[in-house]
This record gives C-alpha cells, sequence and structure tokens, in this order.
C-alpha cells in the first residue's frame, strides 16, 4: 500500500520522464507539449520494454535513465519555436464559462478517482497484475498466457510509475493522458480550422462520457489509445498544411503506438499511411509506415520468438502454436462481437444511455444524427470519415469502450453542426447527466461507470484495504490467497482472481492451451456419468513401425481422444520415450491421448475435417494385432500401419461400445499436481464434502469461495 506523496511521485516521475524523452525527440521541429508528451511516452513504452527483456527494470534503472535523459535535456537545451496553430474564432464567453466549468469538474472528479485504490476488472484481473509482477520481477516471467502476449505498451508506462507508487500512480499516468485529451481536441479542431466554441464543446462530450470517466481513471488503456490516436490525427494535419516531411515520422510513432497499447490500433497506423499516400506522396507514406512498424515491432518480436506466432495470441489457425487453441479465438469473437440478443434498432439506446454494452456515451450523443449536416464542411466530411473508420473495430468487441477512438470525431462532428445556443444546452447537459449521483436517478440498475467520489480512499484518510474490501469481492480473495500460500506457490483457478493484489503466480482456466487442458481434466472429473466410447480395432498380427488413425469426413463436433492403447494379442503396448508422436491439428497435446489418464484428452479443439489424422512412430517394428480408442464422440476414422517404411490400409474390423467415463477425480488433481500447481481455487459447490475423493485439503474459505491444497 502506498502513501499519497509516493503515489504522486509515481506519476510525476514517469510523466516527466516521457516530455523530456518527448522534447529530446522532438528537439528541432516545432511542436506543442501535448505532442512531445505523446512522442516521449512511446519513446519511455520502448525503453522500459528492453530493460525488462534483460531484467534491469528495477526502481535505479529508471532513476539511471531520468538522470541520463535529464542531463542530456540540459545539455542540449531543446527549445524549437512553438507549433502555431491556424488562427480560428475565439470561443463566446457564455462557451468558455459552460465549458470551463464542466471540463474542471470533471478533471477534479478525475483526478480524484484515478488517487482512489484500483477497483476495475481488467485492472486488477491483468493490467496491474501483470504490472505488479514486472515490478516485483525487474523482468517479464518464464509464461506465456493470454494477456501476457497482448501488447503492452502502456503498462510499460506503468511499470516506473508502479515501481515508486503503485496502483494508483499507474491509474494517474492513464488519467494525464486523457486530461491531454482535451487541448489536444481543441488544436486538432484549430487544425481543421474550426472556431475554438465548436472544439471546446466537442472536447466536453467526450470528456464527460461516462464510458471516458471510468476508463480514463482506471488503469485501463482506452483513454490512451484514443490520445495517440488523436496525436497521429494532429500531426498528419500538420504535415498536410507545411507539407514539413519531418512530421511524418513522429506521427507513425504515434500511430503506431496505438497497435502497442492494443491490437485494433493497427488501423490507426494503416490510416495514416493511407492519409499520406492519397495526399499526392506516394514515396513519403513509407515514413510513418516505417515509424509505426518500428513501434510496434518489438512486440511482434517478442510474439514470434515466444510462440511463433508474431500475433499471438490471435491468429492461431494461420499460425499454429502449442499454447493457444484455435477455439480461444472462436468463443471470444462470439461472445465479443455479439449484441446480446437485442435487437439492432436498439443497440443505439444501450449505448447511449441504456449501459448493456458495458459503459455510456451520454445523452447528448442522442443528437448524433444531426453530426451528418456536417458533411456541409470539409472538417465535418474528415471527422464523419475518421469516425466510420475508427469504429469499425468495435463489431469485433461491441464494449462501449471499444468506440472511443471514434467518440472524439463523433463529437467534433456533432459540435460543428449545433448552432451556439444549442450547443451551450448540449453542453450542460452532458455535464449534469453524466455526473455520478445524476445518472444514478434516471438509471438506477448498475452500469459500468463512476459511482462516487472516493476522495476520503484518495486521500488516504480511509485504509485502502478496507475501501477494497467494501467494495469488491475480489480484494478479500487475493489477500486469501496471499495469507495461506507460501511464496513460490502457483494457484489453478477456475474463477476471476485479482491478481494485482497477490504475489502468487495465478493460472485463470482459459488463459492458454494448458490452462484449457487442465480444466478439461477437472471438467472430466466433474462428469463420471458422461458417456464415451470404446472403439475397438482388430486386425492380423503385422510387424508395424507406426501407426496412423485418420478421420474420414468433415464432422461438425470436434475429435476428441481419452486414450488410445495398442495390443499384440491379450498385451498391453506401454509407450516408451523413443516414440513420436504427430497429428493434425493441435499436434502438441497428442501425449495426452497415450498417457493412460483417461481425466485427460487430446482434442481438435476445432471441428474435426477429412484427413485429420493421430499418429505413433515406434522407431522400431513391433508386432500389433488391434488398438483401442476411448473418446465421447467417435468419428469416421481408418487405420494405417507402417511396414517397410509405407504406409498401408490396414483391414480392420471395427467395433464400439457406450461406456462411462468414470470416476477420474484421482487423475484430474494428478494432472494439476504434474503441471507444478500445489492450490486450486473455486467457487463451484460440487467439491464440498469430495475433497478425499480429489485428494484435496480445504486451506481456506471465503463464503463461497475455496481454496484447495492439492495433496
Amino acid at each position: 500500500m502506498s502513501a499519497l506523496p509516493s503515489i504522486l511521485f509515481g506519476a510525476s516521475f514517469t510523466l516527466t520522464l516521457a516530455w523530456i524523452l518527448g522534447k529530446l525527440c522532438l528537439r528541432r521541429l516545432p511542436a506543442p507539449p501535448v505532442i512531445a508528451l505523446a512522442i516521449g511516452a512511446a519513446a519511455e513504452s520502448s525503453i522500459i520494454f528492453p530493460l525488462l527483456t534483460v531484467g534491469l527494470g528495477y526502481r535505479l534503472s529508471f532513476v539511471l535513465l531520468a538522470v541520463v535523459c535529464l542531463a542530456l535535456y540540459l545539455w542540449l537545451r531543446p527549445a524549437p519555436p512553438l507549433l502555431t496553430d491556424p488562427t480560428t474564432a475565439p470561443a463566446d464567453r457564455i462557451s468558455r464559462i459552460v465549458a470551463f466549468t464542466a471540463l474542471a469538474a470533471y478533471a477534479a472528479l478525475y483526478i480524484i478517482s484515478a488517487l482512489a485504490p484500483e477497483l476495475e476488472p481488467d485492472a486488477i484481473g491483468y493490467h496491474l497484475g501483470l504490472t505488479a509482477e514486472y515490478v516485483r520481477r525487474a523482468a517479464f516471467p518464464n509464461r506465456i498466457t493470454f494477456h501476457e502476449m497482448l501488447p503492452q505498451g502502456l503498462e510499460m508506462l506503468f511499470v516506473p510509475a508502479f515501481a515508486f507508487g503503485r496502483h494508483s500512480a499507474a491509474r494517474l499516468v492513464h488519467c494525464a493522458f486523457l486530461l491531454a485529451t482535451v487541448p489536444l481536441i481543441v488544436r486538432t479542431g484549430r487544425r481543421l480550422h474550426l472556431p475554438d466554441r465548436i472544439s471546446l464543446a466537442a472536447a466536453t462530450f467526450y470528456f464527460c462520457a461516462p464510458v471516458t470517466g471510468i476508463t480514463g481513471t482506471s488503469a485501463y488503456t482506452d483513454a490512451a489509445g484514443v490520445f495517440f490516436t488523436l496525436a497521429a490525427f494532429y500531426l498528419l494535419l500538420v504535415w498536410r498544411d507545411t507539407r514539413d516531411w519531418r512530421y511524418l515520422v513522429p506521427t507513425g510513432v504515434a500511430a503506431g503506438f496505438c497497435y502497442a497499447i492494443k491490437f485494433p490500433g493497427g488501423l490507426v497506423a494503416v490510416l495514416a499511411a493511407a492519409f499520406v499516400f492519397f495526399h499526392g506522396e506516394r514515396k513519403r507514406w513509407l515514413l510513418p509506415a516505417a515509424a509505426s512498424i518500428a513501434v510496434a515491432l518489438p512486440w511482434i518480436v517478442r510474439a514470434f520468438v515466444l510462440t511463433g506466432n508474431p500475433f499471438a495470441p490471435l491468429f492461431n489457425r494461420q499460425f499454429p502454436n502449442p499454447f493457444f487453441h484455435v477455439s480461444l479465438e472462436r468463443d471470444l469473437a462470439t461472445s465479443l462481437g455479439s449484441f446480446g440478443g437485442l435487437p439492432p434498432l436498439r443497440v443505439a439506446y444501450e449505448l447511449i444511455a441504456g449501459g448493456s454494452f458495458n459503459g455510456m456515451l451520454g445523452p447528448v450523443f442522442f443528437l448524433l444524427p444531426l453530426a451528418l449536416l456536417g458533411l456541409r464542411r470539409p472538417a465535418g466530411r474528415w471527422c464523419l470519415l475518421a469516425a466510420t473508420l475508427l469504429a469499425l473495430p468495435w463489431f469485433s468487441n461491441t464494449g462501449a469502450r471499444f468506440l472511443m477512438p471514434a467518440l472524439p470525431f463523433l463529437a467534433l462532428a456533432l459540435a460543428i453542426a449545433l448552432p451556439r445556443p444549442v450547443a451551450w444546452f448540449a453542453i450542460a447537459l452532458q455535464a449534469v447527466a453524466c455526473w455520478p449521483q445524476v445518472v444514478a436517478l434516471y438509471h438506477p440498475a448498475y452500469t459500468w461507470r463512476l459511482q462516487r467520489i472516493p476522495w476520503r480512499a484518495a486521500l488516504r484518510l480511509q485504509p485502502e484495504p478496507e475501501y477494497l474490501a467494501s467494495l469488491i469481492n475480489e480484494y478479500p480473495v487475493a489477500r486469501l490467497i496471499e495469507d495461506h500460500t507460501q511464496p513460490g506457490d502457483r494457484v489453478f483457478s477456475l474463477i476471476a482472481v485479482a491478481t494485482a493484489y497477490t504475489t502468487r503466480e495465478v493460472l485463470g482456466y482459459w488463459h492458454s492451451a494448458q490452462a484449457e487442458t487442465l480444466n478439461d481434466s477437472i471438467r472430466a472429473g466433474l462428469s463420471p456419468n458422461d458417456r464415451i466410447y470404446n472403439v475397438q480395432a482388430d486386425w492380423p498380427a503385422r510387424a508395424l513401425s507406426g501407426l496412423r488413425i485418420r478421420v474420414t469426413q468433415d464432422s461438425p463436433t470436434e475429435w476428441q481422444i481419452h486414450d488410445v492403447c495398442l495390443y499384440n494379442g491379450a498385451a498391453r503396448i506401454v509407450p516408451n520415450p523413443p516414440w513420436q508422436l504427430h497429428g493434425s491439428p493441435n499436434e502438441w497435446e497428442l501425449p495426452l491421448a497415450f498417457d493412460n489418464n483417461r481425466a485427460t484428452r487430446w482434442r481438435t479443439w476445432e471441428p474435426a475435417r477429412a484427413g485429420s489424422y493421430v499418429e505413433a512412430d515406434f522407431g522400431r517394428p513391433i508386432e500389433l494385432t488391434g488398438a483401442a480408442i476411448t473418446t465421447p464422440a467417435p468419428p469416421f476414422i481408418e487405420f494405417y500401419g507402417r511396414e517397410d517404411g509405407q504406409w498401408r490400409l490396414l483391414p480392420v474390423r471395427v467395433s464400439s461400445a457406450p461406456m462411462p467415463l468414470g470416476d477420474v477425480r484421482l487423475s484430474a488433481t494428478a494432472a494439476l499436481r504434474r503441471a507444478g500447481f500445489r492450490y486450486l481455487l473455486t467457487r463451484d459447490e460440487a467439491w464440498a464434502g469430495h475433497e478425499s475423493d480429489w485428494g484435496l485439503t480445504r486451506a481456506a474459505e471465503l463464503g463461497p469461495t475455496i481454496l484447495y491444497r492439492i495433496d
């Protein structure tokens, strides 16, 4: 737990270092301070990445980096002339009063919220969970899971902040990018030759949106993604106005960092290069493209080196690997891209005010159809085009926060269309209607947004453990793990865990291929009455140096094998180390089909296709008369034997008999133990009273949550 001074120091240290690096990178290029912050943050993140890669992510390393950068800054004294944006009509007095009042009130709310301890699920589950582990180890861990393979450009900025000020310092860093987005919107508006009153209105519409507030004050990445998207767009407009090719390099840096923050940010890099290409610079587009690739490349290379897939944990069908199943992407796409059964005509309402998509944009966006009037002006056309393109990734993940990159451009397009008095009303409407206590008056049902003004927790007048325990169930569970396990113990969890608040290694049940196979074994132990089939294949005795089992027809279901048993008469042939196993797909998990453990099973993790096969190479001829396969759903298969180096179809007689899976509970926990896990965390009531049947001992419990020790 951190005191307020260390929190403020951790955040200000990280942000100041970013600004200094930005001034050094842009020392000969006129640029506003917010752009220096953007470019410097990308540079700082890119420096921390190799520090963690080589195990030098210590506080001392960050301090030395800051000292070197400060010395260079004082020596070089970079002071390029400030970039002057086009002169536009200043905002009228009423617009300034209404907008600045709203912006100031929400800025205070956001800073207080960011200073409070972290509560939000993704932040405590992996954004800060990974950050905390990186700080403890001063390095990346030797582990491959779903969240660890995602690009983590912003988390690299969380690392020094967390090292000095822990969770709230990281939140403040993200909040700073949210705050910096306001002047960036105003500057972008000037580059679009819009009056300041329009830009201020748009900034307020975006800044006060409930989804903006909750994400921007948490250790998420979405508000930062918006900031860097706008930075790239602003720099493109500067290049368009000045035709100074030097602006294309920082444009690419900002755009590439969008990818480093989150996969969909790669679209920004593509659009930036396309903008230059279609503005008549058929060669200059390579500058932003190359700079984008340079910033994104460390994450692509890291994923490729660790998994063989440069875009892990996605695109596993295109880049098969042993760490992630193809089914994971399919299941995520199905759930994340769903409208949740809502009729299409209701989607807009839920995004704006209903909250069904985990967030709200705020009632001012009910006026969004008026933005079409902005098509009469070039700025309106640019904003609507940018919003449309940046909204495309939302269809693959329909959470409201995934619309945020498009939101400032939608806000600008809307503000263009509003007459001045209507704009005043719209600003006031958005500011008042989105305030946490006001939302509760017309939207009593829970939706993901800021719920309170936690000033006592922010100032640490309320102890951090007390605040966390009173608001989220995950915190006491994390402390339960911490208090009843030893350093180095690994926990396999069937529920979500706030890993940001424990120092133990916790593997979630879906976070990797290994996790899914272990969870599959546990589910087998919970289902002794599930029907499986014993498929028996017999043939005349033959000396075979290999056996191949091949699917002959496509199937809508997976091909699954609990066990493959080979026989010579009544004697079972026991696999030994020289055997080599091959197959397609999912060759890496074939040992699960030959481990004589019915709790484990090899699966294709996708519908079986004709030509899929499982193969054992014995290394020498073995006399065989048959094979038995235990499988939940036997597909159409044929058997091949290898004789004299050639595969030949075997003349088999096949019989199939249904049977129950049986009691495999001890075998399931044995698989967990072999994988290196000492504890199991669950809320499943099916375990209660049957611990000994699983080989488990109840170590601790908290309400329905139980921590078992694997004996």
